[in-house]
């Protein structure tokens, strides 16, 4: 599959047109286009020519309320303007362009309707409300071979404790549901995809339309590579991080440092994991919750900080925890290293020591 650098900029591109418009006091296309949803439809035409161009078609579809907005023995003009300024509006994306641009109207039976984003990029599906994601997690839609099934899953289990619900089809996918809409579900409201890369990854027409879905909405692609051999086209070009099929749940922390690179919320990741270790109800997940802190949290701020010194002085099984005081003071090095202070432990509580310039004189 080629990775198409077009597609992501159509979103943004139809919200440059809309101030196009109105500046031009064309108010009628403006609210058409604000208040539709847009389909895009990747490599529907191709040349050879000057190392091979690539067209693509966008549908948009006009809800019942929007559609007289745009007479119907008008309505070729109107798809060929907005064909050409989305072209103009785009000038940067070399070998790429848009072929053509369809009016339709808004049908919920129509596939291509569900798979459209609305114009303020929300997804159309309300994640909480499709029952595939647990709350306040991150949402990453697992794309992989059939035949991977259980290496997939095992490898979303061991990213769960680090903050995220993971999709994994036919997995999670709940008897009698339409299996094609659930995962459509899942790509609209997923937040990352990750790619379980194998040798195989691109001879499924599924997985290369997950990409592709994932590539046209601007989601953030995280690959775990698992071959020797990089697949053809998008997918091999990009980089990877490389883990055993055999050890897969070895990978998660390395796909937890990835994420943060990708998405930029490590606030909101790292108070996944500082949660678990405050609120731990054993020894044994006190000193996994630690671990996993230690293994991607390089920092703290003053606010997780004091989170964890709350934390420490009201639960027994961590400041009760031998586990994690032992290892040569395992978790009162982690504090210092994160936050360059230093710190000492008694009677349930972490006190902060306060260094001054007279304690470095040796008299």
């Amino acid at each position: 599959m080629t990775d198409y650098a077009l597609l992501p900029k159509l979103l943004p591109a139809f919200r440059r047109l809309t101030r196009h418009y109105k500046n031009k006091g064309e108010t009628d296309l403006c609210d058409l286009l604000e208040s539709s949803r847009f389909h895009f439809e990747p490599g529907t035409e191709y040349d050879n020519w000057n190392g091979g161009t690539h067209g693509h078609d966008v549908v948009v579809f006009v809800p019942p309320t929007s559609i007289d907005l745009v007479d119907l023995d008008d309505q070729e003009r109107v798809s060929v303007q907005v064909r050409d300024d989305l072209n103009k509006a785009t000038p940067e994306i070399e070998n790429e362009y848009v072929r053509a641009v369809y009016v339709k109207l808004a049908d919920e039976s129509d596939p291509q309707f569900r798979t459209a984003v609305p114009y303020s990029g929300e997804p159309y599906a309300r994640p909480l409300e499709v029952g595939l994601w647990k709350a306040n997690l991150l949402r990453i839609f697992l794309s992989h071979r059939d035949q991977y099934k259980s290496e997939a899953r095992a490898l979303a289990d061991a990213l769960e404790p680090y903050g995220v619900s993971t999709f994994v089809a036919h997995d999670a996918i709940k008897p009698m549901k339409e299996w094609q809409v659930e995962i459509l579900n899942g790509l609209t409201t997923m937040e990352v995809m990750l790619v379980l890369l194998t040798e195989d990854f691109h001879e499924s027409t599924w997985t290369n339309q997950e990409i592709g879905f994932a590539l046209a909405k601007g989601t953030p692609i995280v690959c775990v590579k698992v071959g020797a051999v990089d697949p053809p086209g998008f997918i091999g070009s990009r980089q990877a991080l490389k883990a055993s099929l055999e050890r897969i749940s070895d990978a998660a922390p390395l796909v937890y440092r990835a994420l943060i690179d990708e998405i930029g919320q490590e606030s909101r990741l790292k108070e996944i994991l500082i949660e678990a270790f405050v609120s731990s109800v054993s020894y044994l997940d006190t000193i996994e919750a630690l671990r996993r802190l230690t293994e991607t949290a390089d920092h703290l701020s003053e606010t997780e900080l004091n989170r964890i010194i709350e934390g420490y002085a009201q639960n027994d099984q961590l400041y009760g925890c031998v586990g994690i005081h032992n290892r040569g003071n395992w978790f009162k090095q982690y504090l210092e290293d994160a936050t360059g202070r230093k710190f000492e432990f008694g009677n349930r509580r972490i006190t902060e020591v306060r260094v001054t310039e007279d304690d470095g004189i040796p008299f």
